[in-house]
């Protein structure tokens, strides 16, 4: 039987910025340089992170359309649609049909939707719940296919017991438009089974978070040992309080390590809290935080470095079962990975032990633990690092991974 979606013009929707998004630069990249004609149709409501995109866009030729609302550039608009949001989410609370649970969730879901129907293709591939309306619109509009990429379990990120309201409307969307999809994908095992067991959707295939192949050598071991974190938020709930009190018990003296933190700051005050902690530890003088950069120079940039933490706690399902970008850019950068025995990770982890120092959640004394084993261990050290230099050569890099993302694009019905 002929496929009733030859595929040939994609369109993804989303509702980040390319350059704090490396999943959906990935995909677009891999289809179009298999010859795909590729839309990326997305938000633009930050100065900053739109110069990144520009910068991203020089050297790319597929497409990319945005909803402009940034707060200085076009504030007038910006409040319209703060103002308009803030209507529908009180709405919502009322009933979340009619439209009102996609506009209470997503500022720009109007004109997303827009762009999207504009953008005539035979598949609209949605990154993000916040999209899922706009995708299905356009998907409908033009009667073409529609999927799906969970990068996250997204009605399992809440990390507290009782449901908030936007929690509802999250599930309230995964359950209105999951069923429709011809085509789904997540960002890791745990997120599939959860998405298949949660609303009885075909289980998604996986599509992991690896990086494309850069060719680095493992950084030299020598003093200080450099642990090495990155997000695209330095904030709370992400490991860095316990990373700290694990530094503080080290009780070496002298220049043995440091601490380098990557990302956005989540606010000042956080920063100095964090301060105060490493200054309480007596390894204040260690700690440095870094600006961030391009997702496509992370790899790069964490090639100087010695260790990548990876401290994910249970705070939620999602981050029990989630395997991040960092566990796949720290092994990229050829970095020795501390991690966590969250669900996911110790499942991605099983594929390439001899990379990874795996700890209980939330043990400061085992982070402690296996940081000083490796500051005093340079030649264990070492060998770890070549071990992930092997894991990323074969399948743990986005030119094996893409081959899936083709097939199953291929495989569309």
């Amino acid at each position: 039987m002929a496929n009733p979606y030859p595929v040939r013009k994609i369109c993804i929707v989303t509702t980040r910025h390319i350059s704090y998004n490396p999943r959906v630069l990935k995909e677009a990249d891999a289809l179009h340089a298999h010859g795909y004609e590729v839309s990326v149709v997305t938000i633009n409501n930050h100065q900053a992170q739109w110069k990144f995109d520009e910068d991203l866009m020089r050297s790319r030729k597929w497409k990319l359309e945005t909803v402009n609302f940034r707060r200085g550039r076009e504030h007038t608009y910006w409040l319209y649609l703060s103002l308009k949001q803030k209507l529908f989410s009180w709405l919502s609370r009322i009933t979340c049909r009619f439209g009102i649970a996609e506009r209470s969730i997503n500022k720009a879901y109007d004109g997303l939707t827009r762009l999207a129907k504009k953008t005539r293709a035979d598949f609209y591939l949605v990154h993000h719940v916040e999209a899922l309306g706009a995708g299905f619109a356009a998907a409908r509009r033009h009667k073409a296919a529609f999927g799906f990429d969970a990068e996250d379990f997204h009605s399992g990120m809440s990390e507290f017991a009782v449901p908030s309201p936007s929690d509802d409307i999250i599930v309230y969307l995964e359950s209105k438009y999951l069923p429709h999809c011809n085509y789904m994908t997540a960002a890791s095992k745990g997120i599939a089974t959860a998405y298949h067991e949660k609303y009885g959707v075909p289980t998604p295939r996986v599509l992991l978070n690896v990086f494309p192949w850069e060719d680095l050598p493992a950084r030299e071991v020598k003093e200080p040992v450099r642990f090495y974190w990155y997000s695209q938020v330095i904030g709370p709930n992400r490991g860095l309080e316990l990373l700290l009190e694990a530094a503080g018990k080290i009780g070496l003296p002298g220049p043995a390590f440091e601490i380098h933190l990557r990302g956005s700051l989540y606010s000042d005050e956080y920063r100095d809290s964090l301060k105060a902690m490493a200054n309480k530890g007596g390894i204040g003088n260690r700690l440095f935080f870094h600006e961030p950069i391009l997702a496509e120079d992370i790899v790069h940039d964490g090639n100087n470095f010695d260790v990548g933490m990876a401290l994910e706690s249970p705070v939620s399902v999602n981050r029990n079962i989630c395997v991040t970008n960092k566990v796949f850019s720290y092994l990229m950068s050829r970095l020795l990975i501390i991690g966590t025995d969250t669900e996911g990770q110790k499942d991605i982890f099983s594929h390439f032990p001899d990379a990874v120092s795996i700890c209980r959640v939330n043990d400061a004394d085992e982070i402690a633990k296996a940081m000083l084993f490796y500051i005093n261990d340079k030649d264990q050290l070492k060998k770890a690092k070549m071990a992930a230099g092997a894991a990323v050569q074969n399948p743990f890099n986005w030119e094996w991974e893409s081959k899936k993302l083709l097939h199953y694009i291929s495989d569309i019905s």
